[in-house]
């Protein structure tokens, strides 16, 4: 990522959570950025580093 995202509004719960990170999935997609697969998360030291899969559903 090239820069920091910055949310618009506060994440104060699950559905927050879950709201923001649609919206990133269908940003990508919608951006032909192909969100399938697994992605790392450091946090450069904070010991929460996070690895996240994102797969796509059977329809």
């Amino acid at each position: 990522m090239t820069t920091d995202f910055i949310p618009d509004d506060e994440m104060s719960s699950t559905a927050d959570f879950e709201a923001a990170l649609g919206q990133v999935i269908l940003t990508a997609l919608q951006n032909d950025i192909d969100p399938w697969g697994t992605w790392e998360y450091r946090t450069d030291g904070a010991n929460l580093d996070t690895e996240v899969m994102v797969v796509r559903l059977a329809e």
